[in-house]
């Protein structure tokens, strides 16, 4: 594979990554039930395990 190849996926999966925590973050301003929350806890915790 060829290095353009490679930071072009790598970007994409940076984009991918920001628009996830960007959204988990929009998500812990907004009022919700407690069970929504845990997921979303889960949801982060199991996608950061990802990026190791």
């Amino acid at each position: 594979m060829n290095d353009s190849k490679v930071s072009a996926d790598e970007n994409a999966e940076k984009t991918v990554d920001e628009r996830i925590a960007s959204l988990v973050e929009k998500m812990r301003k907004e009022a919700v039930p407690e069970r929504l929350l845990e997921l979303a806890r889960e949801l982060q915790k199991a996608l950061d395990e990802r990026k190791r």
